[in-house]
């Protein structure tokens, strides 16, 4: 071998040498060491994780535990009979006849760490009445939904009939925490209530009495609460709801948007400074929309002109009247 071989055969041999040295310091070192930081950053993050869904366990739990403190009772017989009792005394201190209602037991049904348990009610009396009951549960401290809520009109007028299920949770397994002992609890002077107060006003189950001729002979000038407060009344906050009629007497019902109240009037009443004269029942074209039609319309008398108002419209939409527009049966003023 001469020296060029040898030295061919020496490089070769260092190449070798710096490779398998290579080769050695990626297993022995650098494939361990990006395991151990591979392993660090799962762990790392499982950590995190861990963390997480500890701090959320607690959360849960203190909301749990608010949840029972607000529920009948930890069993499920006791809160059924308890939310039964609520109902009974809710029914008998809102003035109903407990012998018009009926309470059959709805449940218990399982849920995923719960039972759901409760009643059917089922009973009849004055629409205000029912409303009052249903605030009543609606707003009730104990952990509740009424689901499937049924009116329909009575027999008699005036009255109405109301099939709804209450229904209340019962925790399962109870944590450490005590059921609420609920008392009902009637408060009917809450600015809540008063918004309900619509429903009863617009009484949708009145039966409709077909218009013979306009009334002749309105009522005697009833001395009306403003209204809205103020100066004066305010047109566009007040809203025509109803033009209908009740025992043969037309009645125009006034929305007021800013107290959140319906007023009732009749032909011959005042009204934000004008004379209902009469409810004109002619079908004749919106004024603002002559494509549609409309059914009925409330006639002001404001001084010595006549003026309109459609239905569901507001005062500020009044339109003035002309000698032609005016109805053939119009009582004389």
């Amino acid at each position: 071998m001469n020296r060029r071989e040898k030295s061919l055969a020496i490089a070769v041999g260092c190449l070798g040498a710096a490779l398998a040295a290579v080769w050695l310091f990626h297993w022995l070192v650098l494939k361990p060491w990006r395991e151990a930081d591979r392993q660090t950053t799962s762990l790392r993050d499982r950590l995190r994780q861990v963390t997480e869904e500890r701090q959320a366990f607690f959360k849960a739990q203190v909301y749990l535990e608010g949840v029972v403190t607000n529920t009948f009772h930890s069993d499920p017989e006791a809160a059924a009979a308890a939310a039964g009792k609520l109902l009974t005394d809710l029914i008998s201190q809102l003035g109903l006849s407990d012998a018009q209602f009926t309470r059959i037991p709805s449940g218990p049904r399982r849920l995923r760490g719960a039972q759901e348990v409760g009643w059917t009610v089922q009973g009849e009396g004055p629409m205000a009445r029912i409303v009052d009951l249903l605030f009543s549960l609606e707003q009730g401290a104990p952990v509740h939904r009424i689901d499937n809520l049924v009116l329909t009109a009575a027999d008699r007028p005036g009255r109405i009939k109301a099939r709804f299920r209450y229904l209340t949770l019962v925790v399962d397994p109870p944590p450490a925490a005590i059921p609420l002992d609920p008392a009902p609890e009637v408060a009917m002077d809450r600015s809540a209530r008063r918004q309900y107060d619509l429903i009863v006003d617009r009484d949708l189950w009145r039966p409709y009495v077909r218009r013979a001729v306009a009334a002749s002979e309105p009522s005697a000038p009833r001395s009306m609460p403003p209204p809205s407060a103020g100066s004066g009344p305010r047109l566009n906050l007040l809203k025509v709801v109803s033009l209908s009629e009740w025992r043969g007497v037309p009645e125009v019902h006034i929305f007021d948007t800013a107290s959140m109240r319906v007023q009732r009037y009749r032909p011959g009443d005042e009204l934000a400074g004008a004379r209902i004269v009469m409810i004109d029942y002619r079908r004749r074209p919106r004024p603002d929309k002559p494509d549609l039609w409309s059914a009925s319309r409330v006639i002001l008398r404001w001084g010595s002109e006549y003026w309109a108002v459609e239905h569901g419209q507001t005062l500020a939409d009044k339109h003035l009247l002309s000698p032609g527009d005016l109805p053939p049966d119009m009582p004389e003023a």
